[in-house]
């Protein structure tokens, strides 16, 4: 048995062509028995309800206990968390977390009788949350009693039975983790200084530095300058990127911005190799850098790293993002990682494997420049057209309704593997000015195969904003490459016409 390798994942998952085909040693990857299996997750947010006498409806343990058994049937040896597994930083929260692991791996272990390691760390939401743990806690003595970041050490011991550090480095069947858990201030978004002591620790680690063995680096924020492009929210401060690009063979996961698997961008490759862990609670497209920003941000999300000011004329809310919760599971063989994707509610696999070759001084197939300039350009199918029409909306920041005008945009599904995250949009009234708008394309989010994705997208825009009466709109889809579609255009004057 052969897998095919293609640069920047396999068919499905990025839509570039072949690039070789390699065996792996017999009785292996061949037998399909890896030398080490491991899950992985991030974002959990376990969330107690207010009064924390149960957990909020929203933020229950149900998906997380369906991901820890998925793992343990499929033969992992470990888990990891990158960070946020308590919503409002509260004990209880990282108990009913413990409580739902220790059901399925009781004593740590599997059905089997494997110990199965846990490679859990803090993040901004564990460590620095006593304004969300007031909402749950309102007496201040409570609250400080319940807070995780007064006493972790306490409380790491009585809730999963070992010492808390800082870092720390575990070996499971031959391979070394390492984890960085937050413990160092609060969060910012775009360069966070989440930890300190990194160096000193790295420095004091010997025997990591072999090319033919991948170690893994376990951390909340994105490695500055990796995956998802510079400009997503949620990257450190280039601290973990100095260490690791000293080793090739470093694999680092970290979570933080939510970011969908399904986006291209989510593995990259250059001095060493990061992978984004996306979220298992809530998954959104942080999709800053595609495109020029338009004024406030995109219609039916935030500004870029997430601006305070938002626009008070906007008629689209941002969208409900918990209908998405997604995971990856790992497999390391002698001479290559597979990684699989998966959406946990569903339980539907998001595109093919993709497969990293060993050792990792072998040219890195996942690095953006070659994939951002073989990848295909998402098109809308052929006699694709727009729908317009003039209607009442709620808009952002008022309580009254008001004139808004409504497109319709078909998916953009003609090229198959070519996926719009966002949809560019050009209002053109008649003096010619053109007012810039977009849309990120929240069905982008779920598996290629889930029938949302074909669904059409809907845009709204508050007509105060477009004073003039006949108004073309053009719209392009925009790939996470920033590749762009042929446009569609439709002017209002269908509309004007039709009422």
């Amino acid at each position: 048995m052969t897998r095919r390798f293609f640069i920047g994942g396999l068919a499905s998952a990025f839509s570039l062509g072949p690039c070789r085909l390699f065996s792996a040693p017999s009785g292996l990857f061949t037998a399909g028995k890896p030398l080490l299996s491991f899950g992985v997750l991030s974002d959990v947010h376990v969330c107690l309800d207010k009064g924390g006498e149960r957990l909020h409806p929203e933020y229950t343990t149900e998906t997380l206990a369906k991901a820890f058994s998925w793992f343990r049937d499929n033969g992992a040896d470990a888990v990891v968390i990158a960070g946020d597994m308590a919503h409002s930083g509260l004990v209880g929260e990282l108990k009913a977390l413990a409580d739902a692991w220790f059901k399925v791996f009781p004593g740590d272990k599997a059905q089997d009788g494997r110990h199965v390691e846990r490679v859990f760390v803090f993040g901004n939401h564990d460590w620095s949350s006593p304004g969300r743990a007031k909402t749950v806690f309102a007496d201040e003595k409570v609250r400080n009693e319940n807070l995780l970041v007064n006493n972790p050490r306490k409380w790491w011991d009585v809730i999963f039975h070992e010492e808390w550090t800082p870092f720390f480095d575990k070996t499971v069947k031959g391979y070394r983790f390492i984890g960085a858990h937050w413990h160092n201030g609060g969060c910012n978004g775009t360069s966070e200084r989440f930890t300190k002591g990194m160096k000193e620790y790295y420095a004091g680690r010997k025997g990591l530095a072999d090319p033919s063995k991948p170690f893994f680096h376990v951390q909340h924020p994105h490695p500055r300058g990796t995956v998802h492009g510079p400009k997503v929210w949620g990257q450190d401060d280039a601290v973990s990127t100095g260490i690791l690009s000293t080793y090739p063979n470093a694999i680092a996961f970290s979570g933080h911005s939510h970011t969908s698997l399904t986006d291209e961008r989510s593995i990259w490759q250059g001095t060493f190799t990061s992978i984004g862990c996306a979220s298992l609670r809530d998954v959104s497209l942080n999709t800053p850098g595609l495109i020029d920003m338009p004024p406030y941000g995109f219609e039916n999300s935030k500004g870029y790293n997430h601006e305070k000011k938002t626009d008070a004329i906007k008629a689209m809310m941002i969208p409900y993002r918990m209908n998405c919760r997604q995971g990856q599971f790992v497999r390391v063989y002698a001479d290559c990682v597979v990684i699989s994707r998966r959406e946990f509610i569903t339980g539907t696999a998001i595109g093919e494997d993709l497969v990293m070759p060993l050792p990792a001084a072998e040219k890195k197939p996942f690095s953006f420049a070659p994939r951002a300039a073989k990848a295909l350009t998402p098109e809308f199918p052929k006699n694709a057209k727009l729908g317009i029409k003039k209607v009442k909306a709620k808009l952002r920041g008022r309580k009254e309704k008001a004139d808004a005008w409504e497109m319709t945009i078909p998916a953009a599904t003609a090229v198959r593997g070519a996926r719009a995250a966002v949809f560019e949009i050009a209002a053109d009234g008649k003096e010619g000015s053109k007012r810039p708008f977009a849309l990120v394309n929240e069905t982008a989010r779920f598996p290629a195969t889930d029938p949302r994705t074909m669904q059409p997208v809907i845009f709204r825009i508050a007509c105060e904003r477009l004073p003039e009466e006949n108004i073309t709109f053009t719209v392009r889809a925009v790939s996470c490459w920033g590749k762009k579609s042929a446009p569609l255009s439709i002017s209002t004057t269908a509309a004007n016409v039709a009422s």
